[in-house]
């Protein structure tokens, strides 16, 4: 996050620089100025909401009935007996 407010920060120096050097071109640069925050604040969101500790997978995907009746936690333990041991 503090690399997308730095390349920010830096674009806004930039463009207010080039502002500054030919007033002639305010009109045309000050659009930019909303293009930049608004991708900064957009990739702020995505960078919080990539870390919330919502949990947005909504159950298990995965299916139950293609894996023989058995759950995906069903690991073979010592005290169970598999039919190949008797």
């Amino acid at each position: 996050m503090l690399v997308v407010w730095g390349v920010s920060i830096v674009l806004v120096a930039l463009i207010y620089w080039l502002e500054f050097s030919a007033p002639a071109l305010h009109e045309l640069v000050a659009p930019f100025y909303f293009i930049v925050l608004a991708a900064a604040v957009f990739l702020t969101w995505r960078w919080l909401r990539a870390r919330s500790p919502k949990d947005r997978r909504g159950g298990d995907r995965r299916r139950n009935d293609r894996r023989d009746g058995r759950n995906g936690n069903d690991v073979a333990s010592p005290d169970r007996k598999d039919a190949t041991s008797s």
